[in-house]
């Protein structure tokens, strides 16, 4: 009875809602929604032509993937309280031969994405897979220092945003746009201001916190990449919900400057990339979920049920795959497929149960688990990341940053006698 009425949306608070089987389906189903809403709306069915209307079996597989992945999370906290009991009975702390797995699996996945991606001496690729490595375990020492980890993120941040803007404006030029699309300086860029943002809300408050949040999130829009942006925002956002830092009221500003970047800022980077761009900004939404879904329509075409390409798409960085293998583009492009495209592109059904188990268990052993306003942060930032994956597709560079986040997570290992951080229960000005 006390479960029913947990779900109850009368009686859900913030702390209900951010839940991953709750969160992660409600944006799952609302990104189908569009999709399906896209074909009805004659301006944006007229931009999507080219595509035939989705089949009732993607939607399924879709409904079907959003049920898995609720279940993966529920084995996840199941997983987890298995583990925790385990650490708080011997040493309070993980193995160490498991964070070394860990490292070691952050080594070799940055080195094969570097490898795959751009074409540079073996020497190199090591070495900047082993600095990237380095530099994670050297903030897994300092994970009390948090001014340090703070000011560190945003300097780091800074400086590899302006690395992507020193040759132009991406927001202003499409080829600018084109050129930083897959570069390391985006990626960090990326990964580094969305764990600021949720340092500064969680550590810093919002006086001082949200003024450097919102400078980072216009060096996201400047660099021509939404989801930059929007990361940085909602991460931000639902620390500050998890944690008590901000209100639903501020949360309610966050997402009205999300649709502002969504419509707006969108349509603006369509304009400059396509110049026949005619649909209007409030339907932009609509018009991704509707494209993005017909990509995946066109996997399912050939790739169900046992898949089409065994391993090529997960393997693609750059998700170009989808253009040239789904599309026939005879020009490679950046490609969305949702976050079961790559996987159901490469093995079919078994691709896309893969794939809710390693989302799942994932984000329902780190919801499970967390209990300082640190693992909050990370927490959020995988949740957030996940989100954008929604339409945008696992990829090897997401794996790293999950990878990274586990990392960082598991270094912190079980507050002593077992017992939780009292996290904040009031709005901190």
């Amino acid at each position: 009875m006390k479960s029913i009425r947990s779900m109850n949306p009368r009686y859900m608070n913030a702390d209900d809602f951010l839940k991953p089987e709750v969160s992660l389906p409600a944006v799952y189903l609302v990104f189908l929604f569009s999709a399906f809403v896209a074909f009805r709306i004659r301006v944006v069915r007229e931009n999507l032509s080219a595509f035939a209307d989705p089949s009732v079996l993607s939607f399924v597989l879709s409904l079907g993937a959003v049920s898995l992945i609720i279940c993966f999370i529920r084995i996840g906290k199941k997983i987890q309280i298995y583990y925790a009991s385990r650490i708080s009975r011997t040493c309070r702390s993980t193995p160490h031969f498991f964070l070394y797995l860990i490292l070691t699996l952050i080594f070799s996945v940055t080195s094969l994405a570097l490898y795959l991606t751009f074409p540079m001496p073996g020497v190199l690729i090591f070495g900047i897979a082993g600095g990237y490595a380095f530099l994670v375990w050297q903030i897994s020492m300092r994970l009390e220092d948090t001014g340090l980890l703070t000011a560190g993120a945003v300097g780091i941040a800074v400086v590899f945003a302006f690395a992507t803007l020193v040759r132009g404006i991406p927001i202003m030029d499409a080829v600018s746009r084109q050129d930083v699309a897959v570069t390391p300086a985006r990626a960090l860029f990326h990964g580094f201001a969305i764990f600021a943002s949720t340092l500064l809300i969680a550590f810093y408050g919002k006086k001082r916190g949200i003024p450097v949040i919102l400078f980072l999130a216009l060096l996201g829009i400047a660099s021509g990449f939404k989801s930059d942006a929007i990361a940085i925002l909602v991460s931000a956002g639902i620390a500050g919900l998890l944690l008590k830092r901000v209100s639903l009221k501020e949360v309610c500003g966050i997402l009205i400057v999300v649709v502002f970047i969504l419509t707006a800022v969108s349509t603006h980077i369509a304009n400059i990339s396509y110049d026949t761009w005619k649909i209007p900004p409030v339907y932009y939404m609509f018009y991704r979920a509707g494209f993005t879904f017909s990509v995946f329509n066109e996997i399912v075409e050939l790739s169900f049920p046992n898949g089409y390409l065994y391993g090529e798409a997960i393997l693609s960085t750059t998700q170009e795959i989808m253009s040239t293998r789904v599309l026939d583009y005879d020009t490679p492009h950046i490609i969305t497929s949702t976050l079961i495209g790559p996987g159901m592109l490469d093995f079919g059904v078994w691709g896309i149960v893969a794939t809710a188990a390693f989302i799942g268990v994932y984000l329902g052993f780190m919801d499970g688990f967390r209990r300082t306003r640190f693992e909050t942060c990370l927490f959020a930032i995988a949740l957030t990341h996940t989100f954008i994956l929604i339409e945008v597709g696992l990829q090897l560079s997401s794996i790293i940053l999950y990878l990274s986040l586990l990392y960082l997570f598991l270094s912190g290992g079980v507050p002593e006698g077992g017992a939780p951080e009292r996290l904040p229960t009031e709005v901190k000005p």
